[in-house]
This record gives structure tokens, C-alpha cells and sequence, in this order.
């Protein structure tokens, strides 16, 4: 099997760019661009994935999208394709820098930063909320897969995180038992199987280990961009509540339902997210 962090996935009808983004403390982290080969003068589409999530969880949106809209997808830092500067620490994998990286990466492709639709899930999501309440671009419209505002892991998880990272590649295979039997939807629990088999473990404890100390704090009611906040019943991972909270701070949001978390990564939400975009979704 490639390597999912190292490989730069051709989409047919496009042109394919990587490029590795340096940061202002000496990491790096990948940006990929797919630019259809007869560009039209439709609205670029920017993606940021969730926690560590490889490129083959989304394959489907990209390759219906790309063809037909420049699509800019950005992979954060605790993902394997990005590059560390010497032994990472608790504090590289943070929420607050993680939203100086999408800045960064911003200020090197301009052409996001203003009336583009994005469109991210998970960690991605809680980023690009926080960025926005720091009027870091100007979105034309933004939709939300299941946005967190704290990481509440389980009891039994939050032991296993403070272990050392020795002990980990085992503890790996578990966690894929334990997602397999929490999970209802088979695709989703094919998505975080392959998601942890690929992780950098490493990092991702020392993400884990930040993030559970995350908790949205503020309100997010300066932000006045157009939201979508997308939620799926049969999603037994995210919190509902998340969704309640933003959904009453955010004065311009809108929730979406799905039938599930895994519809939300196939190329049949495109004609929803599009009406969205185009502000024809009706209300």
C-alpha cells in the first residue's frame, strides 16, 4: 500500500500540486492543489480534514469537485505528511497553532483568503471557527462536519494517552476494536481503521494529549460569516451538543442533517453543500 502522507493523488480532468508549507517555528506542512484543466470562473473550494485523516477518506468529494472548481486542501500538523522541527511537543499540536498555521498558509495562497467556499470537518473545523473569530479570511461561505468545541475523550482513553509512547503500536489495534464495535456505520469505522493504521503515533498522542485540553470558550457570535453546521444522527463519535452550542452562538449558521457521517464524505452531499454555497438551500 502507498504511503498515504508521501503520495500526491492524480485526479483525472486536473492538474495535481504539492507543496510544503514552512512555518514560522521550523515545521512544515502539506498543501495540496487540484487545478482543473479547463478552469472556469467558478468559486475555489477550500478542505481542511479532521484529526489525522488521510486523503482516501475524502477521495470521493475531491475527484467529483476538482475537475470542475480549483479545490485547496490543507493537512494540519499532526497528520504524517507534515515535517517537525526536532522532538515535537505537547505544545506544536495545540488548537491556537494550529490556526497561525492556516494563517501562514493563507499569506502563501492569497487566492483563499477572500470569497472562497470552505468546507472542513472534526479538528479542521474547530480551527477554521477559531480563525474566523479572529477574522483571519473572508469566506464566501463555510460548511462544518461535525465541529468539536472539546475533545472529550473516554475515560479509559485518557489513561491510555499519558502512557508512553512506546506502548502505543498495540494499544492501536484496540482502539480500532473499540471503534469498531462504538461506530455504527461501516464506512466510518473503515475511515479510522485506516486513519490509525496510518498515524504517526508519536504525534498523535502529543496531539491527543493537547487537545483534551481544548474547550471553546468564547462565544462565537462576532463571527457573521455564513455557516453550515453538519450533523449526522447515526454519528455516534461527535457530540451533539457541540452542535447546539454554535448553532446558538453563530448568528448566520444553518443545520444540515445528514443521513450519516459517511454520506458526509461521498460525492452525494455536493449538490447540498452547493446549494448552501450558493445561498439556495431552502431554510
Amino acid at each position: 500500500m502507498d504511503n498515504p502522507w508521501s503520495r500526491i493523488p492524480d485526479v483525472a480532468g486536473t492538474k495535481a500540486v504539492s507543496k510544503m508549507v514552512e512555518l514560522d517555528d521550523g515545521w512544515s506542512i502539506r498543501v495540496m492543489q487540484w487545478i482543473p484543466e479547463n478552469e472556469s470562473n467558478s468559486t475555489p473550494l477550500v478542505m481542511v480534514p479532521g484529526w489525522n485523516s488521510v486523503y482516501e477518506g475524502w477521495q470521493d468529494i475531491v475527484e467529483e469537485w476538482a475537475p470542475k472548481r480549483r479545490l485547496t486542501y490543507i493537512e494540519t500538523r499532526e497528520k504524517g505528511s507534515a515535517v517537525s522541527a526536532g522532538r515535537p511537543k505537547r505544545s506544536d499540536l495545540s488548537i491556537s497553532r494550529s490556526v497561525e498555521d492556516l494563517k501562514t498558509v493563507i499569506a502563501e495562497f492569497p487566492e483563499i483568503s477572500s470569497g472562497s467556499d470552505w468546507f472542513a470537518s472534526s479538528l479542521g473545523a474547530t480551527i477554521i471557527l477559531e480563525a474566523l473569530s479572529e477574522s483571519a479570511f473572508e469566506p464566501r461561505s463555510v460548511a462544518l462536519l461535525a465541529p468539536n468545541t472539546s475533545f472529550d475523550f473516554p475515560l479509559w482513553s485518557r489513561l491510555l494517552i499519558m502512557m508512553p509512547s512506546f506502548v502505543y503500536p498495540p494499544l492501536v489495534r484496540l482502539a480500532i476494536v473499540y471503534l469498531d464495535f462504538k461506530l455504527k456505520e461501516e464506512g466510518q469505522k473503515i475511515r479510522y481503521r485506516r486513519t490509525l493504521l496510518a498515524s504517526n503515533v508519536k504525534r498523535l498522542r502529543l496531539s491527543a494529549l493537547s487537545n483534551g485540553a481544548y474547550k471553546m470558550e468564547r462565544s462565537m457570535s462576532s463571527i457573521e460569516d455564513r455557516i453550515a453546521l453538519i450533523t449526522a444522527k447515526s454519528d455516534s463519535l461527535h457530540a451533539d451538543d457541540a452542535i447546539v452550542f454554535l448553532s446558538e452562538s453563530l448568528p448566520n449558521s444553518h443545520c444540515i442533517e445528514v443521513s450519516s457521517n459517511q454520506f458526509a464524505h461521498n460525492a452525494e452531499i455536493i449538490p447540498i453543500l452547493e446549494a448552501f454555497q450558493n445561498d439556495s438551500l431552502p431554510l
